[in-house]
């Protein structure tokens, strides 16, 4: 038997569940308990939570596991990085970025995700589209909120789209959400609570 399949489904399973915000920072993540949600083993369980703890979308504490506490200096340290790296793409301003395969029930979040995506793919370089993939996962629970928070985000995103020099709009959409730290915060940590 392949252990793989099972595992990708674990895995997947488990990243989807952290990136939906199905359960609170700092929440304790039982291996045998989510292999039973699950339907797997506690194996490929475990391995999972190791691969997304390299991910840094898992806390490894002491003998167990938690979904990673999130601070004000935290949350804005990833904006900020976000920002960062969009802004090294060379080629941000000349290019319009690739439509998405939208579906008509994408979220808030997914859009901005495949926006950022497709802006670093502009890059050319697979490492940036690496770090804002990866950076995407670890902002998606929080851009639920800023969807219930700014209300006018499906605007800012297609003025971002579409805008022939996105560098200073990228600095306001950032600035922006940085300034709302506590209160997207808030929203994080009561999804669940």
């Amino acid at each position: 038997m392949n252990a793989a399949p099972v595992f990708d489904r674990v895995y997947g399973g488990l990243k989807q569940m952290l990136r939906e915000g199905r359960r609170s920072p700092g929440a304790r993540l039982d291996p045998a308990a989510l292999a039973d949600e699950l339907a797997a083993s506690i194996t490929p369980v475990r391995d999972a939570l190791y691969r997304l703890t390299g991910e840094r979308m898992v806390d490894a504490a002491g003998e167990g596991f938690q979904v990673p506490l999130l601070t004000e200096p935290d949350l804005r340290d990833l904006y900020a990085w976000n920002l960062q790296l969009l802004l090294a793409a060379p080629r941000l301003v000349d290019l319009p970025v690739p439509q998405s395969e939208e579906t008509p029930t994408s979220t808030v979040a997914e859009r901005a995700e495949a926006l950022f995506a497709g802006m670093a793919r502009l890059s050319g370089n697979c490492e940036q589209l690496a770090a804002v993939t990866a950076l995407n996962d670890r902002l998606h629970a929080v851009r639920i909120g800023e969807e219930i928070w700014f209300g006018d985000c499906d605007e800012e995103l297609a003025a971002l789209a579409q805008a022939e020099n996105r560098r200073v709009l990228l600095g306001r959409y950032h600035r922006r959400r940085i300034a709302a730290v506590p209160d997207l915060l808030r929203l994080r940590y009561r999804a669940n609570g």
